[in-house]
């Protein structure tokens, strides 16, 4: 039974998404398909990232000699990254012409542009994750973001704003899939070497890039209804 209650959550852990609400619309009539859809990277700054805080982590940081400001830094352009990779690739699978582009550059006549700001890159503690699980520790992303039609590109016409998150989920940590004992006998070399291959797949799944695309993932979900409501799209484009 209790090997059967692990699988199941398991299984929900997997299937955790993002979540993404309309925070604000304008009405507008029918407007012509987009000649492209240009989405530029999320604005962040430094503040909005939040380190990992485990134990390991420091470990790690303190071996490789990284320093802090850098490894914000690199938070911060993945999570950039992965939104942005993510947008395009979901939009264009839709039938959208997505593209990526620079926030300085000006996009043509007839766009639809996608622009946002990321609030917090919230790395959690992925010693907790991996021992505890179940929500401890957990990491996450959240942003805003905002669509405009460019008819004219000097005079955006805004569309909608959305706010939206994403998190590392309940997964299961090692105390709850090996047992408290077992977990317990493994604590110290856990916390040094990232439990091995059960921390390997948590990095893979709760990194700022897994959580960034499963936020761009219902971030995109919600512009492709919003591209089949003006029949830019036909309706079984997005699943």
């Amino acid at each position: 039974m209790k090997r059967l209650l692990v699988l199941v959550c398991l299984g929900l852990a997997g299937c955790s998404k993002g979540h993404v609400q309309t925070t604000g619309m304008a009405p507008s009539g029918p407007l012509p398909p987009p000649a492209h859809v240009v989405i530029t990277d999320f604005a962040i700054t430094p503040d909005q990232v939040h380190l990992d805080t485990g134990i390991g982590a420091q470990l790690r940081r303190e071996a490789s000699g990284e320093q802090a400001a850098a490894a914000v830094t690199e938070a911060a352009q993945e999570t950039q990254a992965a939104l942005t990779d993510t947008l395009v690739k979901k939009l264009s699978a839709y039938g959208l012409p997505a593209e990526r582009r620079s926030a300085i550059t000006v996009p043509p006549p007839g766009s639809l542009l996608v622009q946002g700001q990321i609030v917090s890159v919230n790395q959690g503690n992925r010693t907790r994750r991996t021992l505890i699980g179940l929500g401890a520790g957990k990491s996450s992303v959240t942003a805003n973001a905002q669509l405009y039609y460019l008819g004219d590109p000097s005079a955006p016409q805004f569309l909608q704003s959305f706010a939206g998150s994403a998190d590392s989920g309940r997964m299961p940590g090692a105390a709850e899939t090996m047992g408290a004992g077992a977990a317990a006998q493994r604590v110290a070399t856990s916390t040094a070497v990232s439990a091995a291959a059960h921390a390997g797949d948590e990095i893979y799944r709760t990194g700022d890039a897994a959580n960034a695309a499963k936020l761009a993932g219902e971030l995109a979900r919600q512009i492709g209804e919003y591209a089949v409501q003006q029949g830019w799209i036909p309706p079984n484009a997005v699943q």
